[in-house]
């Protein structure tokens, strides 16, 4: 079986354009472990890196940040972990840190499509083999593409501690099935992918197309501030499919006293992956507009016969935004051209789509 270990310093290089799928942020989730006395599996999904909690105790012992089980175990432990969305997966960050003495020795990962259970014969696929994990580090693996997943299953030998465990890879992404109803098509679930930005600093600009609309200020994009004149930060987003786009929805929720002054957004049909934030090619679809505190703002865009693959936003001159959505209907050629095996397998057509329309309590205003 096929892996290779990743150093730290090319973890971007390796990962920087896939997507956490097991991440809480996007819905990923603990469904059963076989123990967790000294330390509760749901750690190991934490977005924030594990913190030292050295010399601090509880009523079963010395506290950690991740998944710890007992001691003595004659097989494995292990963790079945439900993804955020049914993805690809590519690879993997098995992160021990903090944990020096009663590491997890060995791992592996497992994958399914459905969760395995004897009624409907589904089995576990390995796609990672046993491998050797060492004390307080991260252990990062790349594995050749797998198919649809929706769960894994981290196995460790025979017993031990895990700080957190991270799975990467793409989102299959889900359409509605009416081809002229409206979605976000930004939305990390729809394929929507942040693929450049000027400044990051306070918070990833990947923060803007996840679920929801967050807990706090840290889980949006916030940049630093500016003192130049003129300044603007911008991210470019390219959407889940090329389509018309007829709304933005521009979420400042958390940013009270540092949310931009303004905003703009251009569109741009191209092939390339990230193009060119100064090209010319950028079309206006939303002109500068004044952006307040803590709020939803809902622009109607222009040129909604025109397709566009990417959308750049702008602000002015700089600040934090909380969640971008960007509302239309996918290109009629690309539905009539996509092929089905992008939403579902072809050896099993009963998997239907959840429909990523717009999220309860989004409104989309009318002229």
């Amino acid at each position: 079986m096929a892996y290779k270990v990743v150093p730290l310093e090319d973890f971007f290089k390796e990962f920087g354009s896939t997507i956490e799928l097991s991440s809480v942020s996007i819905g990923g989730q603990v469904v059963h472990v076989s123990d967790e006395f000294f330390a509760e599996a749901y750690q190991l999904l934490l977005v924030e890196p594990p913190v030292n909690l050295a010399k601090q105790y509880g009523p079963n012992g010395e506290l950690y940040s991740g998944w710890e089980t007992r001691r003595h175990n004659l097989t494995y432990d292990w963790c079945t972990i439900k993804l955020g969305t049914t993805g690809i997966i590519t690879g993997f960050d098995i992160d021990t840190t903090h944990f020096i003495g009663n590491e997890a020795p060995e791992a592996s990962v497992d994958a399914a499509y459905e969760f395995p259970n004897e009624e409907t014969a589904v089995r576990w696929k390995s796609i990672l083999p046993k491998v050797h994990l060492g004390p307080s580090r991260r252990h990062l693996y790349k594995i050749p593409a797998t198919g649809q997943a929706t769960y894994v299953r981290l196995r460790i030998y025979p017993d031990g501690g895990i700080a957190r465990f991270r799975v990467y890879g793409h989102v299959v992404p889900a359409f509605p099935a009416n081809p002229v109803e409206p979605f976000d098509l930004a939305h990390i679930f729809t394929g929507g992918k942040v693929v450049a930005t000027s400044d990051d600093h306070f918070g990833s600009s990947s923060n803007l197309l996840l679920p929801g609309r967050g807990k706090d200020m840290g889980d949006g994009w916030e940049t630093k501030r500016s003192y130049t004149k003129d300044h603007q930060d911008w991210v470019t987003i390219k959407l889940g499919a090329p389509g018309y786009l007829s709304t933005a929805v521009i979420d400042t929720i958390h940013f009270k006293g540092n949310f931009p002054e303004s905003c703009d957004i251009r569109g741009i049909y191209s092939q390339d992956i990230a193009p060119d934030a100064n090209s010319d090619d950028w079309n206006i679809i939303l002109s500068p507009v004044k952006l307040g505190p803590h709020r939803m703002h809902f622009f109607r865009l222009s040129n909604p016969c025109e397709q566009y693959t990417h959308v750049k936003v702008s602000i002015y001159p700089d600040g934090g935004i909380k969640r971008i959505r960007i509302i239309g209907t996918m290109a009629t050629k690309y539905r009539d051209e996509a092929d089905i095996t992008e939403i579902t397998t072809q050896s099993d057509r009963k998997h239907q789509t959840t429909p990523i329309i717009v999220e309860e309590g989004w409104e989309i205003i009318e002229d």
